[in-house]
């Protein structure tokens, strides 16, 4: 039974969504409202919205949900493999937002269980698992941080019940290929030898590929030392990318390999993410595909033979995310950033809309578009950074005024031209 905080703390929601999801981990654990309400110290409007928010972020990012049982309780449902990698992430992150909870509550938790499942001891002694963890870091040639430690300490301990329980996550056939074909995948034999010394019974087969998958979602790709054979493949693919990128769109990068490492970096990540189905913030895509379409268009078709490669289609999410860092690129070779396209305003919302959206698809660049209205530039004219100024309305040029164009809802060529030119160069 789990005890309640003597004192409740104040806490942020980011801190109570973290403790309520790991009350639904805990072992046999009866989650209710009234549970929540004591170890989180809200009301029970509050626990509720706690527990709706977090049901949210769960289904958004790892396709599980929150249910109540006829009794009231609230349980975890989705694949073993799902609840995993939920897990993963939720406790990374609680280690930094409620430690004390972690410390106080998860941990004593999990020590119970694994007691009373009758797990033998030196499977979960945190003297074995540090020296185990201390193995898997040389062999993985990584320095693990304490709380990196402390949180696989703690996540093998969830994964031994789990297993004890016959709870062993499913792998799809490419999830297992590529799982296979990474360099963790021999460091977690060693973990699964161990504990097949130890466990009476076999232990199943998929535990070793979701051991390799826990220290492929800890690794942080380094351009300069990732030398496995997938990781120089996904760079030869990178490189491929950023040459048909330059093609299609005739520029260049002063710093390719910058990018190329920066591609890399986000990409070996974004694989693992896609491959396993793990979501990430999904507000991205509908502004990136209004303000940047042509940007958005290229960078798809310059990912498409990487995704063949590797068997797989980003989501729009990864995509964007993808083409925002083409766009940062292509900003540092140019001095966009220091000039302003002024769109003049009245009283045509639907023509004003069709004609920034022509802007926006004549150039990978990001626009800056400011709107000003028609009277407001008649009277005190283009701001002093303003580049261009482009209207639907017939409008007397001020004194001393950007070149202007007068576009009657679709821009001719010159036109279009004419702007192009001036946006990037």
């Amino acid at each position: 039974m789990m005890t309640t905080l003597e004192i409740p703390s104040v806490l942020s929601s980011s801190q109570r969504r973290c403790q309520v999801l790991l009350m639904l981990y805990l072992p046999d654990a009866a989650v209710t409202a009234q549970s929540i309400i004591a170890a989180n110290g809200v009301d029970d409007a509050i626990a509720r919205q706690d527990i709706a928010e977090t049901r949210d972020e769960i289904q958004r990012y790892h396709r599980l949900d929150i249910v109540t049982h006829h009794d009231g309780c609230y349980r975890l449902e989705g694949s073993a493999l799902n609840q995993r990698l939920c897990l993963l992430h939720w406790l990374r992150r609680s280690l930094r937002l409620c430690p004390h909870f972690v410390s106080h509550q998860f941990t004593p938790a999990l020590k119970t269980a694994l007691k009373q499942q009758g797990i033998a001891r030196p499977l979960y002694d945190d003297a074995n698992l540090r020296a185990l963890i201390n193995f898997c870091s040389r062999k993985l040639q990584r320095q693990f941080e304490c709380r990196d430690v402390q949180f696989l300490q703690l996540y093998l301990q969830y994964c031994l019940i789990q297993h004890h329980r016959g709870n062993t996550p499913q792998f799809s056939p490419v999830q297992r290929s590529w799982t296979q074909s990474r360099g963790e995948y021999f460091t977690a034999q060693e973990i699964v030898r161990h504990w097949k010394r130890r466990v009476p019974q076999g232990t199943h087969g998929d535990e070793q590929l979701f051991l390799a998958l826990l220290f492929m979602m800890l690794r942080t790709p380094d351009p300069a030392l990732d030398k496995h054979q997938q990781d120089q493949r996904l760079r030869r693919a990178i490189v491929r990318m950023v040459a048909r990128f330059r093609a299609q769109t005739g520029m260049n990068f002063s710093d390719e390999q910058g990018l190329t490492d920066q591609l890399y970096v986000h990409l070996a990540q974004a694989l693992d993410r896609s491959l396993f189905e793990i979501g990430i913030d999904n507000s991205l895509p509908e502004e990136i595909h209004r303000l940047y379409p042509r940007l958005l268009r290229t960078t798809k078709e310059a990912l498409y033979e990487l995704e063949a490669e590797f068997g797989l289609r980003f989501s729009d999410e990864e995509m964007s995310l993808v083409a925002v860092i083409f766009g940062a690129w292509l900003m540092q070779e140019t001095d966009l950033h220091e000039k302003q396209v002024v769109l003049l305003t009245g009283e045509d919302k639907a023509c004003e809309a069709h004609i920034e959206q022509q802007l926006r698809e004549l150039t990978l660049l990001p626009l800056n578009i400011r709107y000003l209205t028609l009277q407001s530039f008649q009277k005190e004219g283009a701001p002093r950074e303003a580049a261009l100024v482009i209207t639907p309305y017939p409008t007397a040029l001020p004194l001393f005024s950007p070149p202007l164009i007068h576009a009657v809802e679709t821009l001719n060529a010159q036109q279009q031209e004419h702007i192009r030119a001036m946006l990037e160069h």
